[in-house]
């Protein structure tokens, strides 16, 4: 019995916000709708996820790790419709605790994930276990219709030569490069451990599971908290911290359009079983990212470097370990990076972000939360206000445009 599709949408208008009830029991929501669990509630993506579903209507119950962060509590007590939204402690690294967590939920979107710019192995632990832990406590949990689990392109492209491939989801990361990092090491890994538990459960009563792999995420952050994301573009806008562009490419991806795909995909029974690449099919430069900030910000006062640095500096450069996150960029030096998003079109209706726009209004967020600081002498030939408006009506749009092919789901996301 599918509820009416207007009180599952995504609207442009922002609601009115109440008051937050925080909650480290089960669920007080007395309402048969359908709950959403959503892991590490207050990560770059997982927000977004929340504030999409809150929007859309959707009961939601955020993990995080201790309701008494203030700097992760507080910008989702900040989206709209706080009568819809219960956060509970949790931790993934305490797997007896999950099964009364995800107790009385029908989806779960397993998005918290390790992501240090440089891993260790230990990376590859907490996401192995972490990822089991949310799955194991799904099939003890008969609620459990669906799980969502984010993964990553660097699943699908790590240490396999470019050329002229286009990657897509048949593609797996080849854990036996030496050019494959910790970090895609805990995604592959992850991911395929979660395959193969999936595999062995019962076909009669098991969850159903979708695999989503975004590429480079960037787009407006919704709070202070750093990530991997916030700290590459940050660094590119003083030439301090930013010396010189490598001579690497990747897929970029808008987290709006990623959480977008995690909850079309959630109801989206063509999705069930499949893994999905989420990505815009622009390559992008690190030249490019550094240009189009500076396009827009240099008459602000920011200081850019217009360096691309060669190959054989930077590698000499990254043996010197005076910045290890230059060592993090030195194997995906290489020719264009190509990926397909076909899969995300034909099942979901996609339709990205452009990568510019992502990026700058990226920026524009990061200044207006004090992640970036402004120069002093800063020309302010634009005001933060007026992007932060152009950009909500930037990403309402596009769930115009998608909702208006979208025939698939029991909800639709819609203006």
């Amino acid at each position: 019995m599918a509820p009416p599709l207007s009180k599952h949408s995504i609207v442009s208008a922002t609601s009115s916000t109440s008051s937050s009830t925080l909650s480290s029991g089960n669920s007080s929501f007395i309402s048969d709708e359908p709950i959403v669990l959503v892991t590490g509630a207050s990560g770059y993506v997982a927000l977004h996820c929340v504030d999409q579903l809150l929007k859309a209507g959707y009961r939601t119950r955020g993990t995080v790790r201790s309701l008494r962060n203030a700097e992760k509590i507080e910008p989702l007590r900040r989206l709209p419709n706080q009568h819809l939204l219960e956060l509970v402690e949790a931790d993934l690294e305490r797997p007896e605790e999950w099964p009364s967590i995800v107790d009385g939920c029908t989806y779960i979107l397993h998005v918290a994930s390790p992501w240090p710019i440089v891993a260790d192995e230990k990376t590859i632990t907490i996401a192995v276990n972490g990822t089991m832990t949310v799955l194991r406590a799904a099939s003890k949990c008969s609620s459990v219709k669906k799980v969502i689990l984010t993964s990553s392109c660097a699943a699908i492209n790590d240490g396999h030569k470019n050329n002229e491939r286009i990657f897509d989801e048949t593609c797996w990361t080849k854990l036996d490069s030496k050019k494959v990092e910790n970090y895609a090491k805990s995604k592959t890994i992850a991911e395929k451990t979660a395959w193969d538990y999936w595999n062995s459960l019962n076909p009669m009563t098991k969850f159903e599971l979708t695999v989503l792999c975004p590429t480079f995420i960037t787009g407006p952050v919704l709070s202070t908290v750093e990530h991997g994301s916030a700290t590459i573009i940050g660094r590119m806008m003083d030439f301090r911290t930013f010396l010189a562009a490598p001579k690497a490419c990747l897929g970029v991806v808008d987290v709006r359009d990623v959480a977008k795909a995690h909850i079309l995909a959630m109801t989206n029974e063509k999705t069930n079983g499949e893994r999905i690449l989420i990505t815009h099919t622009q390559p992008t430069w690190f030249r490019d990212m550094r240009d189009w900030l500076m396009e827009e910000f240099k008459d602000d006062g920011y200081l850019f470097s217009p360096i691309t640095v060669p190959n054989w500096l930077l590698k000499i450069y990254a043996k010197t370990n005076i910045d290890p996150q230059s060592s993090a960029v030195v194997h995906r030096i290489g020719p264009e990076l190509r990926f397909s998003n076909q899969k995300s079109i034909d099942l979901l209706r996609m339709k990205y972000i452009s990568p510019k726009q992502s990026v700058i209004e990226m920026m524009h967020s990061m200044i207006d939360f004090g992640m970036v600081r402004k120069p002093p002498l800063g020309k302010s030939k634009k005001t933060s206000s007026k992007n932060k408006n152009n950009n909500t009506n930037c990403a309402d749009s596009e769930f115009s445009a998608t909702s208006t092919s979208q025939t698939t789901h029991s909800r639709t996301i819609a203006a």
